[in-house]
């Protein structure tokens, strides 16, 4: 997945005043550190670290000013055969709000189908329930965020173009809910951790004029974001 492009990035925000180039956190070097017979930084009159003034140290001391901050984003990007779901983390060396370096790298990636709907039903089949006893399994790494509710779980559902578009919005928002109510009364996600929506048949991933097609439109398509 190439998650710098994703379309729907749901990332924790920071304000930061960001300095150019931004060096990759591997790479920076600064300054080394006088230190005591302890190992301690030396610091001047004016509380400042006394530097060795060569570059040859990757020490990012918080008494010296220097912050690690590392920040996580779920990044989810739809497509015709199914949901991406990646968990990005960002690490940062930050002096005086300042980024001084930058490197981010995926912790944690899955791969959820889209679940499909027979014609005009929201009905779950024993099928349709296997195949969700599968996506519970691939969600695993995500439940942690989904207890301490640091993430929720989008339910969406989607119809073909068949019908009058407002009976296909509540079709939707049906077929999305009937997901939502198996996934919480099997105890697999917290009930308020779901949220539910329906988006009738206004985003095809396939040509609605060819039966192959409408069966792809017809599916909910489950997301984890967090906060």
């Amino acid at each position: 997945m190439s998650h710098l492009n994703s379309k729907t990035a749901i990332a924790l925000a920071m304000t930061l005043v960001m300095s150019l180039p931004v060096h990759a956190v591997d790479d920076l070097t600064v300054d080394g550190y006088v230190k005591s017979s302890s190992g301690q930084a030396v610091k001047s009159g004016s509380g400042d670290c006394v530097r060795t003034r060569y570059l040859d140290s990757q020490e990012f001391l918080e008494e010296c000013g220097y912050k690690r901050v590392v920040k996580e984003e779920v990044q989810v990007e739809n497509q015709p055969i199914g949901t991406e779901v990646a968990v990005v983390q960002e690490t940062m060396i930050v002096k005086d709000d300042v980024v001084l370096a930058a490197k981010e790298e995926i912790v944690a990636e899955q791969f959820i189908q889209n679940l499909r709907f027979g014609f005009d039903s929201a009905d779950l089949t024993s099928a349709d329930k296997r195949e969700l006893d599968a996506v519970n399994e691939q969600i695993e790494a995500f439940r942690p965020l989904l207890r301490q509710n640091v993430a929720h779980m989008n339910v969406i559902g989607h119809t073909d173009s068949r019908g009058a578009e407002a009976y296909n919005q509540k079709l939707s928002e049906r077929r999305a809910q009937a997901v939502a109510d198996y996934f919480a009364s099997e105890g697999q996600v917290p009930r308020e951790t779901l949220r539910v929506s329906g988006m009738g048949e206004a985003e095809p991933i396939a040509d609605n004029g060819s039966e192959t097609g409408r069966n792809q439109n017809r599916r909910v398509v489950i997301e984890i974001v967090k906060h």
